[in-house]
């Protein structure tokens, strides 16, 4: 069965096909729902694209929903920080480690 994650762009048109970092929450019911996890994965707008990939809700800053889910494939669990100041904007700080990690 497949697993369910969701990630927050700040505009749908920001998300992007291919090989990226990025933070993503567990939706799978058990114990571990809601844990969230900064990786490096391959996304695909098609389940064709990405046959054994795991389900993944899209959503913008306000919440708003993406009408049709994406497909992940996590290839790499990275740190579970990143570092920067509490009140930073998350994709901002994603940016500065880009070259670290």
């Amino acid at each position: 069965m497949a697993k369910q994650w969701q990630t927050f762009v700040g505009k749908f048109r920001d998300m992007r096909e291919g090989e990226i970092k990025i933070f993503i929450k567990d939706l799978t019911p058990g114990p571990r729902k809601y844990d969230t996890k900064f990786v490096r994965a391959i996304v695909k707008r098609s389940k064709e694209s990405l046959p054994d990939g795991d389900i993944l809700y899209i959503r913008s800053e306000s919440g708003l929903k993406s009408p049709e889910p994406w497909y992940i494939k996590i290839i790499e669990e990275l740190p579970e920080y990143v570092p920067g100041k509490p009140w930073e904007d998350v994709f901002q700080a994603i940016e500065k480690i880009e070259n670290i990690i």
